[in-house]
């Protein structure tokens, strides 16, 4: 799809296809839904940010509470969002070995307990041992608010990523 295909989506298919780029937030499909047409696809991914960036800090650490687990064996089989599920399965996710499965789960409930945030990571295009990886480096953190600010601009890279996934280039 191209930007002018997405100028001219009714509203309601242009908020269908676009309300899980921050996930579970629709609110911001309906605000950037508002500025349209958008001159390229830097434009919306810019009034995506843009908007992401003008909430204040209780609104953005929701958006980060929203997404989900990362390798939670059930939530990959139903209960994610397409894209969510789309981006884990891709990473080979979905065919975690049970010790995989596990380990996931341990240190997703260390990263909470610890941060008291999902560990956020956009995992499209990375492999299982990436993703292993990074999240053990991020354990080794105490700094909160260092990760909280790597959570939101992962946040940010997810959703761009999303919107690229939709919108090819001109």
């Amino acid at each position: 799809m191209n930007i002018k295909e997405v100028n001219n989506l009714e509203e309601n298919v242009f908020f269908e296809m676009f309300k899980n780029i921050f996930e579970h937030s629709d609110f911001i499909t309906k605000l950037v839904q508002k500025n349209r047409p958008f001159n390229d696809k830097a434009d919306i991914i810019n009034n995506f940010l843009k908007i992401f960036d003008t909430l204040d800090m209780t609104s953005k650490v929701n958006i980060i509470k929203s997404h989900p687990d990362l390798g939670d064996k059930l939530k990959i089989k139903q209960g994610l969002t397409k894209f969510s599920q789309e981006e884990q399965s891709k990473a080979g996710l979905a065919e975690c070995t049970d010790i995989e499965f596990d380990e996931f789960h341990n240190l997703n409930n260390m990263f909470k307990s610890k941060f008291n945030i999902p560990f956020i990571f956009a995992v499209r295009g990375k492999t299982k041992k990436e993703i292993f990886e990074e999240f053990k480096n991020r354990l080794k953190s105490d700094n909160i608010e260092q990760e909280l600010d790597k959570s939101l601009i992962q946040v940010k890279k997810i959703a761009t990523l999303r919107i690229n996934e939709i919108i090819m280039d001109e």
